[in-house]
């Protein structure tokens, strides 16, 4: 298969380094700029990972010309913090992602749609050579199978618990929290209702689209501001980025410098950073980004260490199984 994948994820890298590459990958490899002449990209950009997947006839070549754009673009050492596979271990990368083996909080289900969402948008805006498809397609179907025949992600701590976790610790009780949500991602949207069927339920939502946070404030029962009233943040107890954006949001010198009552949380599940982080070092706001979040999901029982490792040897079978098909009829198309 000509495909490959030069990435950088939450174990190899932090959260500074990752920003960077994620920004400079946005630039040049987003869908719209999913071609360049002959090298065929698929980026994908999670708050965890940046990935981008690539096929052409001559993929050292399409190699060496995407670390040459990042190095341009990048000013701090990276190399030998990325990796890359082609091929065969391509896919089984892509498979386990899919699944959420790689993921910082094993099992999540966001990545599901994340990469599927990455894929169809390239395809929305260009043509893109069979072996990409083959691999994306078949990924997503392994992923979708093997979550459903091991109820995979059942029983495991998630983000959502997480985060109702650390506000607990912050506040005690959800009485009268104002709780203010940036922006209608896929996980954001999880985490509201999650907290919202837990007795948080003075919400308010803030999307750049303000027709999008009004149906979706009816569709739930909740309230929601315009993006210009965004500046009144600190009217609120706990404050959810989740929105893309290639600049901060907020900044320090936004802060009010009167005093403020109660505790103040903000949560910021974005990379790039929606949240300027100096604001961390203001006594008054407990600021907590995408690594300080899932640090704080509790780690898997050991019970489920047989259901990882029954995962881990049913996506490697399913990996090779799929390569060997494709290998097998591009072999007799091309006799």
């Amino acid at each position: 298969m000509r495909v490959g994948v030069v990435g950088i994820n939450h174990k190899l890298a932090d959260l500074k380094l990752r920003e960077q590459l994620a920004k400079a990958c946005q630039k040049w490899f987003s869908a719209l700029q999913a071609v360049h002449e002959q090298h065929h990209f698929v980026l994908l950009s999670t708050c965890n990972r940046t990935e981008i997947y690539f096929s052409s006839h001559d993929l050292t070549d399409t190699h060496i010309y995407l670390l040459g754009i990042l190095r341009v673009e990048v000013q701090e050492e990276f190399d030998h913090k990325l990796y890359s596979y082609f091929g065969i271990d391509c896919f089984l990368h892509l498979s386990r992602v899919t699944l959420g083996l790689d993921s910082a909080i094993i099992a999540e289900t966001e990545i599901q749609g994340q990469v599927k969402l990455a894929y169809e948008n390239v395809c929305d805006c260009h043509v893109l050579p069979g072996d990409l498809h083959y691999l994306f397609q078949k990924a997503l179907g392994i992923g979708k199978k093997l979550r459903s025949e091991l109820q995979f992600g059942r029983g495991m701590p998630n983000l959502e618990h997480g985060v109702l976790h650390i506000g607990k610790e912050v506040f005690k009780t959800s009485e009268n929290i104002r709780l203010l949500f940036v922006g209608i991602s896929e996980i954001n949207e999880k985490i509201l209702l999650f907290l919202n069927n837990r007795s948080f339920n003075n919400i308010t939502v803030c999307n750049r689209t303000d027709h999008h946070a009004s149906l979706f404030s009816k569709e739930h029962g909740i309230h929601h501001i315009c993006w210009a009233e965004l500046k009144s943040w600190q009217d609120y107890d706990w404050i959810i980025f989740g929105t893309k954006s290639p600049e901060y949001l907020i900044t320090k010198k936004e802060i009010n410098t009167g005093p403020i009552k109660g505790p103040r949380l903000i949560m910021d599940l974005c990379v790039p950073r929606n949240v300027d982080p100096r604001i961390g070092h203001d006594a008054r706001f407990t600021l907590l980004n995408i690594d300080q979040i899932n640090r704080q999901v509790k780690v898997r029982h050991q019970r489920m260490d047989h259901l990882l490792s029954e995962a881990e040897r049913r996506v490697f079978a399913a990996a090779h199984d799929h390569v060997k098909r494709f290998t097998e009829k591009t072999a007799l198309v091309s006799a």
